[in-house]
């Protein structure tokens, strides 16, 4: 009987160090997906929020006001990732796009952080890319908020999950401005250090 028992136990020793890479496999991927997971979602609110804020806007100065939005971003993000400043990795990117011609184009883009992130709606002045073929109604404009930041998976979890390695992760919103003088946000914003829209 107690042979048996002994059998038993080196058994289930055995199994335990047959299954034990696996789980921590498991375990890692998990916490890299939790990591993404909550990554992807603080850029999905700085986009938000900033988006938000730019369609309450009347007007808007460079860097009166975009420094604020850059700002306000960069908090929301926080410690994941530099998304303005000289020690970005990341980018924010603020399109206005307005309908001309018939077609939707990028009329002024402004930027912080990384210059070689490119922007999903294209450069100005342009032809602008937006989801579905959607087409921006005529005497309106349409700001769209991108925000970029490539993240790593954890170090320890890269080696098990080889060839996952560094994504860079976007959070993108869509917003109709809500001033009644949509047209007059379609220029470049003036160029000052005092913000006309978030003083």
């Amino acid at each position: 009987m107690p042979s048996a028992s002994l059998d038993r136990r080196g058994s289930a020793s055995v199994e335990f160090g047959l299954l034990m890479p696996g789980l921590l496999l498991l375990a890692l991927g998990a916490t890299d997906l939790v990591n993404f997971m909550r990554a992807q979602m603080r850029l999905d609110s700085a986009a938000l929020q900033v988006g938000q804020l730019v369609t309450q806007c009347n007007r808007i100065s460079s860097p009166g006001d975009t420094d604020q939005f850059w700002s306000y971003a960069q908090r929301i993000v926080g410690n994941l990732g530099n998304i303005t400043g000289a020690n970005a990795s990341g980018a924010i990117i603020l399109t206005a796009v307005a309908l001309r011609d018939g077609a939707s184009e990028v009329v002024w883009q402004h930027r912080s952080g990384v210059s070689t992130q490119a922007s999903a709606v294209g450069s100005g002045p342009g032809p602008a890319t937006l989801p579905g073929g959607f087409t921006v109604p005529q005497g309106t404009t349409l700001f769209v908020t991108e925000v970029y930041l490539p993240q790593d998976p954890w170090s320890l979890g890269a080696i098990f999950m080889a060839p996952w390695t560094q994504q860079t992760l976007r959070g993108v919103t869509y917003f109709v401005t809500r001033a009644p003088d949509a047209a007059s946000l379609q220029l470049t914003p003036q160029t000052s250090n005092q913000p006309d829209c978030t003083g």
